[in-house]
């Protein structure tokens, strides 16, 4: 069986803010198929400690896209650069 990391949904799950590299796009056009299969049933692994992460990372860009919208500033300025 298969293990599914916490990348493979943080790539396929955001939306980028720049413009993505050739290879970066590779990755999320790969992560997303990974996706799609897991959805269509494919089964995998993974541990809670991927999805917490996972769910983290989500609720980092989620907050910081409400705190945006409250304060009237961008977002982009409120989240790490690795996730940009």
């Amino acid at each position: 069986m298969k293990f599914a990391d916490a990348n493979v949904f943080i790539y396929a799950i955001l939306k980028p803010r720049r413009e993505l590299s050739e290879k970066e796009l590779e990755i999320k056009s790969r992560a997303k198929a990974i996706l799609a299969r897991i959805n269509e049933g494919e089964e995998v692994l993974t541990t809670v400690v991927h999805l917490s992460e996972v769910a983290n990372v989500l609720e980092d860009c989620a907050g910081a896209k409400l705190a945006a919208l409250s304060s009237g500033t961008s977002s982009h300025a409120r989240t790490s650069s690795w996730r940009r």
